[in-house]
């Protein structure tokens, strides 16, 4: 059996399996509602043996309201379709109640023609029928039951109105949306610089303040982000002056604007990359020139001389030297804004080499200083001072205190 074989097997099978979970509810919904019940159908994907593993098993319950005087009313027919839900989610979690028309609510949905009525008995199978359903079904295939001229006036009005409801939505919330897709371009960069972000429309300003005015961003895409907060503006207030000639420019002009923030972000991100570079660069030969002075040692003004002056004087190995040259190629390629061609391991690895030194040096450094202060500090024997000092220099004559607070104490009571 091929594999396409199998494929309609197993849905056969699903299918069987859905069909007979409706027929165990309708059994049951029959043992509550008794003659009440009139149709109970599966329609949708799965009597056409389309359905997928999550498809619905789409069902019709039509209850019988004929011996009413009028029409059930709204709050009893919600009650009753909940407790008809309830049942079926009790028998199957997958069976859902797509349409649950009262029997004259569906001949008169049937009559005119209604498309929710004609779907469910063109591709619907009853697995209950009091002898309703079938006849339809059959009256349907024999073109006997037509949309008339008051469905399709219907129809039309229906979509006129879901039309203007559709445009209206669209004129006031798409201005909006791009308004707050502005806003959240806009604020990345200025938070990337450790800026907490502005509300959306000071976004502009923002902007120009801290990059149009130090050349890093041009004065147009301030004007587009003003342009697009004032859109917003005019969707919310005046939706019906939205045109659909300004949707498609504002919704240009919002792509142009993210994708030149997104540069902005870019840039930004490279300034700083190559920031911390010469910063750590400058650490590295700010140490090296400390390490020779805590030496004694002047260090050269050309700092091309430093290597070999460091090489000369300092307790370093061949692979402290090379750093020279490794940082001087660094700098170099990001002086020549080609930071993409710096190796990240690379970086990284003289970045750590560079703190290990800079560390080690400061020890130094420290550690010198304790010796020569210690040096500087006259040996001087402290059990033989002790020994010298009197008793009147080194405890006080708590007597003497004593009697002075007495003393005291008696002078305040004579007053």
């Amino acid at each position: 059996m091929s594999s396409k074989d199998k494929m309609e097997e197993m849905r056969e099978k699903s299918q069987e399996r859905r069909m007979e979970s409706a027929e165990e509810f309708s059994e049951k919904l029959r043992e509550k509602l008794g003659e009440k019940v009139k149709v109970v159908a599966v329609w949708g994907s799965v009597p056409q043996a389309e359905h997928s593993v999550e498809s619905d098993i789409d069902t019709l319950v039509i209850l019988d309201d004929t011996k009413l005087k009028g029409d059930v009313p709204d709050d009893a027919k919600k009650k009753i379709r909940k407790k008809v839900t309830s049942l079926a989610n009790e028998t199957d979690d997958r069976i859902t109640i797509q349409y649950f028309p009262f029997l004259t609510e569906f001949w008169n949905s049937l009559r005119k023609g209604e498309p929710l009525a004609i779907e469910a008995v063109r591709n619907g199978e009853p697995v209950y029928d009091a002898g309703i359903f079938m006849p339809s079904k059959r009256l349907l295939e024999r073109g006997k039951i037509s949309g008339t001229q008051e469905s399709v006036k219907k129809r039309l009005k229906t979509a006129a109105a879901g039309y203007k409801k559709a445009e209206k939505n669209v004129k006031s919330s798409v201005p909006h949306k791009l308004e707050q897709v502005m806003a959240n371009a806009g604020q990345a960069p200025i938070m990337l610089v450790g800026k907490a972000p502005p509300g959306k429309e000071k976004v502009p300003g923002v902007l120009e303040e801290m990059f149009v005015e130090k050349d890093m961003l041009e004065e147009e895409f301030v004007e587009i982000g003003e342009d697009l907060a004032e859109f917003g503006d005019v969707g919310e207030k005046n939706p019906e002056d939205v045109t659909g000639e300004m949707l498609d420019e504002h919704l240009e002009k919002a792509d142009r604007f993210v994708k030149r923030m997104h540069k902005l972000v870019s840039q930004l991100g490279s300034r700083k990359k190559v920031k911390n570079v010469v910063e750590d660069y400058k650490k590295f030969l700010k140490a090296n020139v400390a390490a020779l002075k805590s030496k004694g040692v002047e260090p050269p003004e050309d700092k091309e001389d430093l290597p070999e002056v460091v090489e000369q004087n300092l307790d370093v190995d061949d692979e402290h030297i090379q750093m020279f040259d490794r940082w001087e190629d660094v700098v170099s390629k990001v002086k020549n804004e080609s930071m993409d061609e710096v190796d990240d391991k690379e970086l990284y690895d003289l970045k750590e080499e560079t703190k290990e030194f800079v560390s080690s040096v400061g020890k130094d450094i420290q550690k010198a200083k304790q010796e020569k202060a210690q040096e500087m500090t006259p040996n001087v024997d402290p059990s033989e001072a002790a020994k010298n000092a009197s008793d009147e220099d080194i405890i006080p004559n708590l007597q003497k205190e004593a009697e002075k607070k007495v003393n005291q104490e008696d002078e305040d009571e004579e007053k």
